[in-house]
């Protein structure tokens, strides 16, 4: 059997992440920290060690071969300044540069910030450097001629030309470009994570809607089966009638129900149907109960939880208008009002039943589902209310921010 642990020499995937990290060098193990952070720093300066030592090894060398040199004590110090300009142009940009990242600056004064210190650090260092091209040292008390002094000029130039792209190289600028990089990738990294979140909860909230919605759903249709099982027994010609307005009303509503699964959002008008259907079954049930629904036509294309309205109508009729002895009454209304400088949409159900005298106010099921969705679907720019009546009974209320029907496919 072939030891998977251990795959032969050659094998093309990549090794266990704790054997890469002892095998990777100082320079690798900077780039998984932050770059001018403190810890890539130690790193960093770390992974320069063996280049500089290996450097000074070959200027010593080359400073031996040549020690027969007339020259040999200039030598001797172009190599030594070579070897210190360096190790300075390794240090110094990139040490000034975590000191800035340290100092908690915005994003773009801390990007200033990092390359005015390499570029700090690379000035400071060019005028260290040894020439690259010398001539020979002038006489005491000779005057310099013009041919002279324009080769003085060309020799600057050489050397400015050699060791600024040098300086540049040694003092950071690669790490600029890798700073840049990563912390677009950072930022690319944390849009991501905000949007799995965001889908996340989104996901959370509609599964939590869902269950409300399927909590509420039963418990309407099944009082009012329960309304036409006690209509057959007692008067069968009503209850026939009744079940014809049973029929039409779930004609009208089961479509919605099915929809409303998969929408946090549909039609007021819809729901003033369904709402319309559903008091046309319970007159039938009940004739001393009378309602009217007020609603401008221009509001019934704005966009409300599915359910609510239907959950406070019935409600109505179950904490209201049946505990009541005598005619009953439900308004059902929806109309625009001004909250605190804004404009609303407020829905009204309002019944002249028996009051808070004979109801808890607020308990029941259909309530507390109607207060969590709005939590969960505006925060604290919706609430529900329930208010004594002027005439006696209920009105329950409903405040939610204006909006249109989402397109579809939105």
């Amino acid at each position: 059997m072939q030891d998977t642990a251990h795959p032969p020499a050659g094998a093309d995937r990549p090794l266990p992440h704790s054997m890469a990290n002892k095998l990777a060098g100082w320079a690798s193990v900077a780039r998984q920290y932050p770059i001018f952070s403190r810890t890539w720093f130690s790193y960093r300066m770390r992974s320069f060690i063996a280049p500089m030592v290996v450097l000074a090894l070959f200027l010593a060398l080359v400073a031996a071969l040549a020690r027969t040199d007339p020259n040999a004590a200039g030598l001797n110090v172009a190599l030594l300044s070579t070897w210190l300009v360096m190790a300075l142009a390794l240090s110094l940009g990139r040490a000034l540069a975590v000191l800035v990242c340290r100092q908690k600056w915005t994003a773009p004064r801390e990007a200033a910030g990092i390359v005015c210190a390499l570029l700090f650090g690379v000035l400071v260092t060019l005028p260290l450097t040894p020439f690259t091209k010398t001539d020979k040292p002038a006489a005491p008390g000779h005057v310099a001629t013009e041919h002279e002094i324009e080769q003085a000029r060309e020799n600057r130039l050489y050397n400015l030309a050699f060791w600024l792209p040098a300086l540049m190289w040694l003092g950071g600028g690669l790490d600029l470009v890798a700073y840049f990089k990563q912390r677009r990738m950072l930022r690319e990294a944390r849009l991501l994570e905000q949007v799995e979140r965001y889908k996340d909860e989104r996901n959370e909230v509609e599964m939590r809607l869902s269950v409300l919605s399927s909590q509420i759903e039963p418990h309407f249709l099944f009082n009012t089966l329960s309304g036409v099982r006690a209509a057959m027994l007692s008067d069968p010609a009503r209850g026939i009638v009744m079940i014809d307005h049973l029929v039409d009303y779930l004609r009208s509503t089961i479509p919605q129900l099915r929809a409303d699964r998969t929408h946090l959002f549909v039609a007021l008008g819809s729901q003033l149907d369904s709402a319309q259907a559903y008091l046309g079954v319970i007159q039938a049930r009940l004739p001393r109960l009378s309602f009217c629904i007020e609603c401008p036509a221009e509001l019934r294309d704005l966009a409300i939880p599915p359910l609510m309205l239907i959950s406070l109508v019935e409600n109505a009729v179950k904490h209201g208008i049946e505990l009541k002895k005598g005619p009953g009454m439900i308004r059902v209304a929806a109309a625009r009002a001004n909250v605190g400088g804004a404009q609303v949409l407020e829905l009204s159900v309002a019944d002249d039943g028996v009051g808070f005298g004979a109801a808890a106010a607020g308990s029941g099921i259909g309530l507390t589902n109607i207060r969590e969705r709005l939590k969960h679907l505006y925060g604290g720019d919706a609430a529900l209310t329930l208010r004594a009546g002027d005439t006696g009974g209920v009105v329950a209320t409903i405040a939610l921010p204006i909006r249109a029907m989402p397109k579809e496919g939105a």
